[in-house]
């Protein structure tokens, strides 16, 4: 095999795709594809065919069995769970993670800085430009790009202003244009976008760019958000909507952070656009975006947009419309932007310091959490060891006094869930109340909020979940790319993190005292529960902990009674042995 071949393109795509068929270069080089081809309807959500996340798993577990490794497991597999623990995790972290790192492979490749297999220790990985020709380590021939700019560069930005004196046509000119414009900013480099034009060419699309055609002069005219005498069609800018997040990290924090009409866009354009599907588009790739930008505060930066995303997101088109009703769907108006927050929401908390997680997105995720769709309800949960995470993460970085307050936080966590779920922690009076209707639920299966507590259940089983990544010692960082560097010092984005990656021995520990002394007790009486779905997913909780919890003495206890309980029900095929079926935990 070629260079080429060992090198390049297993890093995405290419002849290794069908080998490699998660995070390759071809079906995730244009994830903004579904959102262009059926503008139409694109509110449709994605469906990743469940193949690519099935062959992810096969991949990992296969790696270790072609290098001869059979080292036996430090973690052995527990009882009806896989051997990766990262199989019980939902399709839709499995494909967000997938999204961020084959963006994050393109980007390096084009650069030159493509991840090698050799190290300098054992699990290392470095990052230098290859000694290979500009076209083998990503770069164009600067010969083909010079006679592409002057042939085909400039029809191709006129297609974004066009006007042939025909509406279809010149709104069906910038939908392709706008379909191909991350290719092209890939194609001639971020570093050079306003001098070949494709800034402008950005900027018509998006109806933002000054009247006078002539190029901002940094006065703000058009970071005010100025419009053309045209406004764009909606097509294109739903395509845009999808892909401005990888347009960002083509440019580079660098020129990201100091490019105002660019970010003036962003707001005004996509965040803040009155149509539902443009928001919906932006919403899913919004932490995308964000990462793409240098971290810290000040004009540019990450921090800086933190509050302007929280007042978008509980605004009254996004979860302010919850309280909103339809008379054709009276219940559940707007849950899709909803659902869009609740899945992009691990990747938003990952990017943010643990005082700006509390003030800013903790209030989002307890909105979430009651959410009146349980499908929004479920997907939200996993946001609540991440968050957890991050207050512990506080912890183990600071003095005394940030410790505490760490430990503060994590209880305030729990607290809510325990009074929120488990109506545990009200006033007297509501406690009364609370009381009363426990005593009579033991008489009656239809008395109390079942479903509450089914959503306690899982959110302790996410948790689990949480603490067993890294079992098996299977590699979770993906050859190595999480290590590489990266971020504003060298003008590269960043390769973002993990939000369910493996956990310190001392995130173990807290995660651990946290489980067996606020989390677990009020589940473990869920075992006399009068409803059977409550003890059904109970019993799938129990199982999801690590291995040590379950040895504990009253948790094994319990668990082996619901298990003796539910091999005893005549339920026909049902997997019960199968501790998440179809997803749904």
């Amino acid at each position: 095999e070629s260079p080429l071949n060992r090198v390049v393109l297993p890093l995405g795509g290419g002849c290794n795709a069908n080998k490699d068929p998660f995070g390759t270069m071809g079906p995730q080089f244009f994830p903004h594809a579904n959102g262009m081809v059926g503008r139409s309807s694109a509110l449709d959500d994605d469906d990743t065919d469940s193949f690519l996340l099935t062959a992810n798993s096969k991949k990992k577990r296969g790696r270790r069995a072609s290098m001869g490794d059979h080292r036996p497991h430090p973690h052995p597999p527990q009882r009806g769970g896989g051997d990766d623990p990262r199989e019980l995790l939902p399709k839709f972290l499995l494909e967000s993670r997938s999204d961020a790192l084959a963006l994050a492979r393109i980007v390096w490749h084009r650069t030159g800085r493509i991840p090698t297999t050799t190290s300098s220790g054992e699990g290392a990985s470095a990052s230098t430009p290859l000694p290979y020709p500009p076209l083998m380590s990503g770069r164009p021939d600067p010969e083909d790009l010079k006679l592409i700019a002057n042939s085909l560069l400039i029809p191709f930005v006129a297609m974004a202003s066009c006007q042939t004196g025909e509406e279809t046509t010149d709104a069906e000119m910038r939908v392709y244009c706008a379909y191909s414009l991350p290719a092209v900013i890939l194609l001639f480099g971020g570093m050079n976008w306003e001098k070949d034009g494709l800034k402008r060419c950005f900027l018509d699309l998006v109806g933002t760019a000054p009247k006078n055609h002539g190029e901002d002069n940094g006065d703000g005219a058009a970071e005010a958000g100025a419009v053309n005498n045209f406004g764009p069609p909606l097509p294109v800018k739903r395509c845009l909507a999808s892909s401005v997040h990888a347009v960002a990290h083509m440019l580079g924090p660098d020129i990201v952070s100091k490019d105002p009409s660019f970010l003036a866009a962003f707001e005004r354009a996509f965040l803040r656009d009155p149509d539902e599907a443009i928001r919906l588009n932006v919403l899913k790739n919004l932490a995308s975006f964000l990462g793409a930008l240098p971290p810290g505060d000040g004009p540019g930066r990450r921090n800086s947009y933190l509050p302007v995303v929280h007042s978008v997101i509980m605004g009254e088109d996004v979860l302010g419309a919850a309280k909103r009703r339809s008379a054709s769907n009276p219940g559940v108006l707007n849950w899709r932007q909803r659902d869009a927050v609740a899945r992009v929401l691990p990747d938003l908390i990952v990017l943010f310091d643990a005082e700006l997680n509390r003030e800013f997105l903790w209030p989002v995720l307890r909105t979430l959490l009651m959410d009146s769709v349980s499908a929004v309800r479920e997907n939200s949960g996993w946001s609540v060891p991440v968050l957890l995470r991050k207050y512990c993460a506080m912890g183990s970085r600071s003095a005394a006094d940030g410790e505490m307050e760490s430990v503060v936080w994590m209880s305030e966590v729990t607290a809510w869930l325990r009074e929120t779920f488990l109506d545990e922690g009200a006033p007297a009076e509501a406690q009364l109340r609370s009381s009363l209707r426990r005593l009579k639920k033991q008489m009656t299966s239809s008395e109390g909020a079942f479903s509450k507590r089914q959503g306690y259940c899982r959110i302790l089983a996410a948790v689990a979940l949480a603490m067993r990544m890294g079992e098996g010692d299977f590699e979770n960082n993906l050859d190595g790319l999480e290590s590489l560097p990266g971020g504003s010092s060298n003008g590269m984005p960043s390769v973002p993190v993990d939000p369910f990656g493996r956990m310190s021995l001392y995130e173990r520990e807290r995660f651990r005292s946290l489980l067996l002394r606020d989390l677990l007790p009020p589940a473990l009486e869920m075992a006399v529960d009068c409803v059977a779905n409550v003890r059904l997913t109970l019993t799938k909780c129990l199982k999801m902990l690590p291995a040590d919890i379950q040895q504990e003495s009253h948790v094994e206890e319990v668990l082996s009674t619901l298990e003796e309980e539910l091999m005893t029900w005549d339920v026909g095929d049902m997997p019960l042995n199968d501790i998440n079926p179809g997803g749904i935990l």
